[in-house]
């Protein structure tokens, strides 16, 4: 048995962890992560990549708790962008500066009075014809289009950005937690080797479940908010919008973004409304829906020759009442762990400022010599898999 030292072990390679590892390691905490399968492998490379501000929670004409949360995201990560992180994500691009808010005819006059009131005013922007983006120039368009203080980042290549300089930290286990008296004593690694931390953090997702069980976390308990996403490839224009209408005004209908997968290709990726309707429909039926609600939204657009496939993907949070939506990112702590959901990837950096405030270590670089492991490699997205890229 060979034991290894370190301040900080985190389980979980999407986004969060290695958003934690980043700027604990910048902190000057020693500080290692372990990833069972591949970094990004289920909801990190699943999300649709949008770093908003909230405004798609206040839909129904009246700000909340969960609009007013994310308020201040998108600034959050353009800092991170321009280097002034950590992270540090200079070099990283965007899918798109802009996001978009479209509706399939006039919206009410409470909707629009509220899109123009103070509370909004630097979130949202209503657009004049000549200022569309090329997807919405067409004349068989009617509706009414808003620009949104939001962006789209490519998931796969934050991953990328957040693993750059922290590859000797990074390792492919699956371990397994070790308790005694109330504390977590270490993780039992692979060929013998076991590491031993001052701080745990369980930052696995849905895998934090079964991680959480015999420690002093416990009594922290996780839902499940399904979803059925549906994807579609070929020759299509790019789009980055959330499609509302006078029917489903208080949320979006269809939230579509674009992943380019070659010269002359985009994936759509499509979430919203259909996406939440969309579980426990076949792949098919959702498939058909899909085209039928393009085809109402975005009637000019061809979709011949697209290739089709829809995603399963489970949103692992903290339990809420009524298995209601987070309004906030989650750290608990208690003796030497914590355990971590975002929620939201745009709530990313906020947990990582909550979990700084509670990890109550003074920092010590290199604390021990790291144990002998693979590297963890990068995920695929679901598109890589669906359509075999």
């Amino acid at each position: 048995m060979s034991n290894h030292k370190t301040q900080i072990a985190i389980v979980g390679g999407g986004i969060c962890g290695l958003w934690l590892l980043n700027i604990l390691r910048a902190a000057g905490y020693d500080t290692w992560l372990f990833e069972k399968d591949s970094l990004g492998c289920a909801q990190s490379l699943a999300s649709q990549g949008m770093i908003h501000g909230g405004l798609k929670y206040a839909l129904g004409g009246f700000t909340s708790p969960s609009s007013e949360s994310i308020a201040r995201m998108p600034e959050t990560w353009q800092a991170c962008l321009r280097g002034e992180g950590p992270p540090d994500l200079t070099g990283l691009n965007t899918l798109s500066d802009d996001y978009y808010l479209f509706s399939d005819g006039a919206l009410s006059s409470k909707i629009t009075t509220f899109f123009a009131s103070r509370v909004l005013q630097a979130r949202i922007t209503a657009l004049n014809p000549s200022d569309y983006p090329d997807v919405f120039q067409s004349t068989q368009f009617k509706g009414s289009l808003y620009r949104l203080q939001d962006m789209v980042l490519d998931s796969r290549m934050l991953l990328k950005a957040l693993i750059a300089s922290n590859t000797s930290s990074i390792f492919r286990s699956n371990p397994a937690v070790l308790t005694d008296s109330g504390q977590v004593t270490g993780l039992q690694l692979e060929a013998g080797q076991r590491v031993v931390a001052e701080r745990y953090i369980f930052a696995a997702g849905a895998g934090n479940e079964a991680l959480l069980k015999g420690t002093p976390l416990n009594y922290v308990t996780m839902q499940k908010r399904p979803l059925q996403q549906v994807m579609l490839r070929g020759r299509l224009p790019r789009i980055y919008a959330h499609a509302i209408s006078l029917k489903s005004a208080n949320k979006p209908r269809v939230t579509f973004t674009t992943h380019p997968v070659s010269e002359n290709e985009n994936v759509w990726y499509l979430g919203g409304t259909l996406a939440e309707d969309g579980v426990g429909k076949s792949p098919n039926e959702l498939i058909d829906k899909a085209r039928r609600e393009i085809a109402d939204l975005l009637p000019w657009i061809n979709l011949e020759g697209t290739e089709w496939a829809t995603l399963d993907i489970d949103r692992a949070e903290p339990a809420q009442e009524n298995k209601s939506r987070p309004d906030h990112p989650f750290v608990a702590a208690k003796n030497n762990c914590l355990v971590c959901w975002p929620t939201k990837l745009t709530l990313t950096p906020m947990l990582g400022e909550t979990v700084l405030e509670q990890i109550n270590l003074a920092p010590a670089r290199e604390f021990g010599s790291p144990p002998q492991l693979p590297a963890a490699p990068l995920g695929r997205t679901p598109w890589e898999v669906a359509f075999d890229q």
